[in-house]
């Protein structure tokens, strides 16, 4: 599955005005991952395991639970299990749970009958029976009503399902593939997920290692970012300087892969040559809140958390809090809550690059750390009668 080819070198490699990169990041940039998704890349050990334990359940038909933050990568995993599966002839059919309303959801899963309701002037197929013989991916399962999972359970436990206003009950011949970037164990002790629920979809569980736990991988996965880019704009690939790698290197990524893809774009259509580290627009880590008895302050603090978490989405955030839009909104003028600015080319970027050098050893070191534990597990078996698999945690220890 891991091969040791080393990759063919760059044209811009070499160059003088590029800085030569340290010979441990040239090892790790050059093992390649074999997989019939191009975009699962990566070679760091919680990485390869995610990666075996894709392929190991790819061969069946067991439902997946995929958990992990948000831009960990699970639609890609998701995606992977479908290409290496039986199914994979058939359609790949996403749903994202969290962007459908409570009272659409279920015609929009299981299809509507004519005049089933006002408006519904013609019979509609559900996502579930477009995804027949095929692969259903229901995204972000924890945002999802409790009716609606009550539902969602019926038709994992029947595998038949009867349209909106229709009498005759239909089997349904499809795989299901679910994930959240919520620990859905915890929402289940909050009562916010139903657990006969959990236990349905629990079959074969994943756990996507966050980037910051994948350090060996961020060079591999800017390369191929830039080499998108390149692709999408028609200019050539930029190269990556010493001082930016370094700073990507030591940067906590909360957003995960997606905001290093975020950040790279942005900084490939910012020069016209390589790329300095300034030309990439990291947020400083924020300072961590100071505790407090205070219940107004403790409000705040839990907004503002949740506003973060959901990239300021309004809508995600009310129903994670329990309160209206009109009580957020509300809340927000109370507070004086405002969305954060956006990034420049000087202020947060530049203290990224002032510490980025100093930080250089510790994430080499941190590299030399997971290169060793990677040989250590160099057998690469997956396990052959677990039903789940627990990711390493690598590089856990940062300076």
């Amino acid at each position: 599955m891991v091969s040791n080819e080393r990759k063919s070198p760059s044209p811009h490699e070499g160059a003088d005005r590029r800085g030569p990169m340290t010979q441990l990041l040239r090892e790790a940039s050059s093992i390649r991952v074999a997989s019939p998704y191009p975009a699962a890349i990566g070679s760091s050990p919680g990485w390869r395991a995610v990666l075996a334990a894709a392929f190991r359940v790819a061969t069946t038909d067991a439902t997946v639970l995929l958990q992990g933050e948000s831009g960990t990568g699970k639609e890609v995993v998701a995606r992977l299990i479908y290409q290496a599966s039986q199914r994979r002839h058939g359609p790949f059919v996403a749903v994202n749970c969290a962007a459908i309303p409570e009272q659409l959801l279920e015609s929009e899963l299981f299809g509507y009958e004519r005049g089933a309701f006002t408006g519904a002037v013609h019979s509609k197929a559900g996502q579930i029976e477009l995804a027949a013989r095929g692969v259903l991916f229901l995204d972000e399962v924890s945002e999802m009503s409790l009716t609606s999972q009550a539902k969602v359970l019926r038709f994992l436990e029947e595998r038949e399902y009867r349209r909106l206003g229709g009498i005759r009950l239909q089997k349904a011949d499809v795989r299901i593939i679910a994930a959240s970037n919520r620990d859905l164990a915890d929402a289940v002790e909050r009562g916010t997920f139903r657990q006969d629920l959990l236990y349905r979809l629990q079959v074969f569980d994943i756990l996507l290692p966050p980037l910051r736990d994948r350090a060996s991988d961020v060079p591999l996965l800017a390369e191929q970012f830039l080499a998108d880019c390149a692709r999408t704009t028609g200019r050539r690939i930029p190269g990556l300087l010493d001082d930016a790698l370094d700073a990507l290197l030591a940067h906590d990524w909360p957003g995960n892969v997606r905001e290093l893809r975020n950040v790279l774009e942005r900084a490939s259509i910012l020069t016209d040559g390589d790329i300095e580290c300034r030309h990439l627009s990291l947020r400083r880590k924020s300072r961590p809140a100071a505790p407090t008895d205070d219940l107004q302050n403790i409000e705040r603090v839990t907004i503002e958390r949740v506003l973060d978490e959901t990239n300021w989405n309004k809508a995600r955030a009310a129903r994670r809090l329990g309160l209206t839009r009109t009580q957020l909104y509300g809340r927000l003028r109370r507070y004086s809550l405002e969305p954060p600015p956006p990034f420049t080319d000087s202020g947060s970027t530049a203290a990224v690059c002032s510490f980025s050098r100093s930080s250089k050893a510790r994430s080499e070191a941190r590299l030399s750390e997971q290169q060793h534990e990677g040989r250590g597990s160099g057998s690469g078996r997956a396990p052959e009668r677990h039903h789940h698999v627990v990711t390493n945690r690598v590089g856990a220890e940062r300076g």
